[in-house]
This record gives structure tokens, C-alpha cells and sequence, in this order.
């Protein structure tokens, strides 16, 4: 497969001067994210990169003469693209066309190619000074932040490090990042590449010291609950001096069930509900307990907040990185992520709340929630948020799924959004979309 990356941006021409000839229809189906978009730094300003992959499929008609016969090709592309934004106003910056895959032997009169690499797939690794490191399919990419040059690929590592040469691994799983790209290679050894170089040096993982086992009276280690994978919710914060919780009834009975005080030190393993749940605002109280040697806060018992708004699959907006609830101030408060709807028809929104627990704006995004294959993202950027998802719909009995870059101003909830999927397919001017305005997604709701 690595031959064939090397291979593709060659091909791709050959490819495009044999069918455009007589082109007689080309379609993009909607670009498809890669892993996580990476958010760099160039000239110490922030600037968001997606990795994409999109089809194109190309049907072309030769002949039709005085014997009025014609032959008919089918093509099926894949093309990887880099893309960058400015993520406080959602705005496309540049696009880089990295690899494009396609019959090796589509130069033939055949007349339908094979499609080769639709199971193919890419990731975005980390950046390195001036530099981004992502992989396609098995192979290893460096590229310039500014702009998505390609600076190095797996024939320039293996010429730089003899002792990589033929020994690059032929899966995508030994390829990693630790402030340059770390590679387990074939032999097993492992090394990381950093610096211009690109000089193979041995790589050890980075020592975690174990935080320290908490401990009983008695000396004893205490049993401490299992975490949930992947990213928690948080639904207790302090709120103007008081501890409150966002639970559904089950939830907050199940949090008031705390002899060992565990959902208290552990707030994780307080039952979750999932997108079902209808949260509201309770008063968590709290009192210490002697039980023999052992002295612990405890939840004694949870009140409803009077007049408490309503939240579908409600959470706390996170300080990111880290677990604590991002405040709000001038004036104080809080924002809660929720759901408009607990179907896969349902929106993402964000609303911002007062220390009264008063909701004061409700930002709708053109998104759908989290999910397991592509979930939602979001950083905290001068007194913004910039989250992206996917919006999936169903149009006419068929599934859409077009990602969505969103920034939301936290003083006053203003939205402004852009549909990746509405780019032009000429990578060449990515920055003639359709205008964008606020409050509202590209796709022209």
C-alpha cells in the first residue's frame, strides 16, 4: 500500500488527463473527517487542521463518430485533503491535496476501473515545530504547518535512517507521536524522529508516575470505582458557594446513596441515564462521617431547585484540559451542553446560565451529539468555543452526514458555522464558499 501513496499523486494526473479528455460527468459525495482535527500554532496564532477524505466518481464517453459508437468509463477516486481554518470565525483558510488513490492501472482502456482504497483511512499525529506529522493508509507524512507542503515522507525517512530502510512497519497501528513521529518498526524496535534531520533516535514511553493509592485509617488501600472510557460528563459543580448537581430523578437518587461517600470523592460513578435523561439543577448536601477509624465527606441528600429549567442529556461545559466547570463571569455562571431531541434527530446546544440557575442564551448548533465514531470536539479560545462535529440527517429516506466547524461567542451566545461539505471540489480556491451569516450552518438551513 505504501507504493501505492507514493505512486498516487502521479497517477492521479495521468488519470485526470485521460478521462477529462471527455468527461462527461464527475460527482464529489460529501468529504469524510479523519481522526481528530488538530488544533496548531503558526506565528503563535491558532489554526484548526482537518484531514479529509472524499470520493469522486467520474464517468466518461469516447467515440460517437459517423458509426455512432460510443465506450463508456466509470472512475472512482479517493482524495485526502488538508484543510485549515481560522476556528474563531469558522472560516476556510487554505487546502492541500496530499494523496489521491485509483487504479494503478486505470491508463488502460478498461472500462470501469477497480476502486481501490475505499478502506483506507488517515490520521492527524501532532505538530512538531513548524512542521505537522499525520499518516495515510500506513504511510508517515510531515507537512509544513503553514501551509500543507509535504516536507517528508517514508522514502525521505528511510534515506536518513539506513537502519529504517525496508523496516517501516505496513500498519498504520505503529505509528504514534511524542513531540516528533514515534515508529515501532518492523524488527520491533522503537524510535522517534525529531528535529530536521529526521535522525532515528531510541524511543522509550514517557514514565507516568501512578497517582498515589488513596488510603483507609487503617492503612489499607481504598477501593476506588473503575472510570468510564472515552470523555465524562460533568454534572456537579460549586455554583456561587453552593454544590450543585444536573441529574435526572434516578440519577440523583442514585448520588444521594453515598454511605462510603465514593459518589461525593468519585462523582463519575454516580449512575448515568445516557440521552434519555432529563436533568434538572439539585442542592447536593453534604456532611462529614465517622465510621470507626475513618473520617469522609459524604452526600447526605440531594433538593430539587424550585423552577429548575430542563436539560436533555444535560452536562457542564469543561475547562479544558482537566475535569473542572469552565465559569462564566460578568456576569458569574455556568454553560450546560444538552440535546434538542433524545433521537438521532436531535441537536447539539449549548446554553449559558446565571448563579440563579436562569438560563440567559441558547446557542443551537448544526450538529448532531456525540457519537462513538465521530465524536464532538471542542477547544476554548479567547472567550469563544469552537466545536466540531457532524450534522447527520436523513433526506429523502437517505443518511447524510456533513461536518460542521462552529464558533460561539460565550458572552452573548453569537454562532457562526460552516458546512465542510459545501467547500468547492477544486482544491485550488477553497475559500469561495457560500456566505456564511450568523446563527446559521453554510449548508443554507
Amino acid at each position: 500500500m505504501r507504493a501505492v501513496v507514493r505512486r498516487a499523486a502521479a497517477l492521479g494526473v495521468a488519470v485526470a488527463a485521460l478521462v477529462l479528455a471527455a468527461c462527461s460527468g464527475t460527482r464529489f459525495e460529501p468529504p469524510e473527517v479523519q481522526g481528530a482535527p488538530l488544533m496548531v500554532a503558526v506565528d503563535g496564532k491558532p489554526l484548526l487542521l482537518v484531514l479529509t477524505k472524499q470520493e469522486e466518481r467520474r464517468v466518461s464517453r469516447t467515440g460517437g463518430g459517423r458509426n455512432n459508437s460510443s465506450t463508456e468509463r466509470r472512475d472512482t477516486l479517493f482524495h485526502f485533503d488538508l484543510r485549515a481554518y481560522e476556528p474563531a470565525t469558522a472560516t476556510p483558510l487554505w487546502r492541500a491535496r496530499l494523496v489521491t488513490f485509483n487504479d494503478p492501472k486505470a491508463a488502460t482502456a478498461a472500462r470501469s476501473t477497480r476502486i481501490v482504497g475505499s478502506a483506507t483511512s488517515g490520521a492527524l499525529l501532532g505538530q512538531e515545530d513548524d512542521r505537522v506529522w499525520l499518516q495515510i493508509a500506513e504511510s508517515p507524512l510531515a507537512v509544513a504547518a503553514r501551509d500543507g507542503a509535504v516536507r517528508v515522507d517514508a522514502a525521505a525517512i528511510e534515506a536518513a535512517n539506513p537502519e529504517l530502510a525496508g523496516r517501516l512497519p505496513s500498519e498504520a497501528r505503529f505509528y504514534g507521536f511524542d513531540r516528533g513521529l514515534v515508529v515501532q518498526a518492523a524488527d520491533a524496535r522503537r524510535w522517534v524522529l525529531r528535529g530536521p534531520a529526521l535522525q532515528a533516535q531510541p524511543w522509550v514511553p514517557g514514565a507516568r508516575p501512578a497517582p498515589p493509592a488513596p488510603l483507609k485509617a487503617n492503612g489499607m488501600p481504598k477501593v476506588v470505582p473503575t472510570r468510564p472510557g472515552g470523555d465524562v460528563p460533568v454534572r456537579m459543580a460549586v455554583i456561587d458557594g453552593r454544590r450543585i448537581g444536573l441529574y435526572a430523578p434516578n440519577e440523583a437518587a442514585a448520588a444521594a446513596n453515598d454511605p462510603f461517600g465514593d459518589r461525593l470523592a468519585y462523582p463519575y460513578s454516580i449512575l448515568d441515564e445516557g440521552a434519555a435523561s432529563r436533568r434538572s439543577f439539585w442542592t447536593v448536601q453534604t456532611a462529614p462521617v465517622q465510621r470507626f477509624d475513618e473520617r469522609y465527606e459524604h452526600i447526605r441528600r440531594l433538593e430539587p431547585v424550585a423552577g429548575s429549567a430542563v436539560f436533555l442529556r444535560g452536562r457542564f461545559l469543561k475547562q479544558l484540559p482537566g475535569e473542572d466547570v469552565l465559569a462564566a463571569s460578568n456576569p458569574d455562571g455556568v454553560f450546560v451542553w444538552h440535546s434538542s431531541r433524545m433521537d438521532d434527530a436531535g441537536r447539539l446546544s449549548l446554553t449559558r446560565l446565571d448563579t440563579r440557575l436562569q438560563p440567559l442564551w441558547t446557542a443551537e448548533l448544526p450538529m448532531s451529539e456525540s457519537g462513538t465514531a465521530n465524536p464532538v470536539r471542542y477547544w476554548l479560545l479567547d472567550n469563544r468555543v469552537v466545536v466540531m462535529g457532524q450534522w447527520r440527517r436523513e433526506i429523502e429516506h437517505q443518511v447524510s452526514r456533513q461536518p460542521h466547524l462552529v464558533s460561539i461567542a460565550l458572552d452573548d451566545g453569537a454562532l457562526v458555522a460552516h458546512n465542510l461539505a459545501l467547500e468547492p471540489t477544486d482544491q485550488r480556491d477553497p475559500t469561495k464558499v457560500p456566505p456564511r451569516h450568523a446563527g446559521a450552518s453554510a449548508a443554507g438551513d
